[in-house]
């Protein structure tokens, strides 16, 4: 007798209850047919799963070991079934969407609201990973549409369009004296503490970032680095120093922190956000989303 789905299921419902009659209940069936598909089962592999009293039922050292991979057996299955019925039906479809945090304050918030609304049936998964993990997420097929911070390397096969460019402004403490000077020079922010995106996040507007400090006379001194730009902010507002950040960032209205417009900065020092999908695998699910992007993307 070769083992199946509905004998693993079986088990696992044995397994965790440790108790047929229960089992049965959650399986919708009676007790006799379970009982005689556990001892198939055993037959089958050749060992006991569980050792059966009047008064328990429990696993024996090698039930243990066979529900962990019943349990990932079953799990793969379900979702191979998901995966081949998003593969087959657009009324059932699930698109992946991830993103860096810029781009909750900027385009995304306002693409999710109107492709929801045009189509209520898509369920769309979200996940905030850095750049390079999406482009790695985008190349493996986990992905569908990343939101990203260009400059990107190792793009093969896949598709990427500006969406939106931002200019900088600085976050300063509201306590801050900084807060009085409106705009501020670059050049004014020598003796500053600076919170900022860690290099690896993103290496070129990193060294952007700090090229622009340089020609302005000044090495920033960080003092504390930070990936998310809610956790800059907020690292601001406790006077851990101040944050270069995109204009946009103004919508996010962190208590403690005030937003002040820069000069100084060179005019093609831009905060981008990208969009990128992989065009071989697009589906209509990911077109339609696409094209509601382009829709209200200010690079349009």
């Amino acid at each position: 007798m070769s083992v199946d789905l509905h004998h693993l299921r079986h088990f696992v419902a044995v397994a965790e209850e440790l108790h047929f009659g229960r089992a049965a209940a959650r399986l919708h069936m009676a007790q006799p047919p379970l009982s005689q598909s556990i001892r198939r089962l055993e037959e089958a592999l050749g060992f006991p799963l569980f050792v059966r009293t009047q008064r328990r039922v429990e696993l024996t050292p090698a039930g243990q070991v066979f529900l962990t991979e019943a349990r990932r057996t079953l799990q793969q299955m379900d979702e191979g079934v998901r995966m081949a019925r998003r593969a087959a039906s657009e009324d059932l479809a699930e698109i992946s969407i991830t993103f860096t945090s810029a781009a909750l304050y900027r385009v995304l918030p306002a693409a999710l609201r109107a492709y929801r609304e045009r189509f209520p049936m898509v369920d769309v998964r979200l996940d905030e990973r850095s750049t390079d993990a999406q482009l790695a997420g985008l190349q493996d097929g986990s992905i569908d549409v990343g939101f990203v911070t260009p400059p990107l390397k190792g793009m093969s096969g896949l598709e990427v369009e500006m969406i939106d460019r931002d200019r900088f402004c600085l976050a300063v403490p509201a306590s801050s004296s900084l807060c009085n000077q409106s705009p501020i020079g670059l050049a004014e922010l020598s003796d500053e503490s600076f919170v900022l995106f860690p290099y690896a996040q993103g290496p070129s507007l990193h060294g952007r970032l700090m090229s622009a400090c340089r020609q302005a006379g000044f090495v920033p001194r960080v003092r504390q680095e930070a990936r998310q730009m809610h956790t800059i902010l907020s690292l601001v507002a406790a006077g851990m120093g101040v944050a270069f950040v995109p204009e946009g960032a103004r919508s996010m209205r962190v208590d403690g922190v005030a937003m002040v417009p820069l000069v100084g900065m060179p005019d093609d020092l831009t905060w981008d956000l990208a969009m990128v999908w992989k065009p071989r695998s697009a589906r209509r699910s990911i077109i339609e989303f696409l094209r509601t992007v382009r829709s209200l993307s200010p690079c349009e």
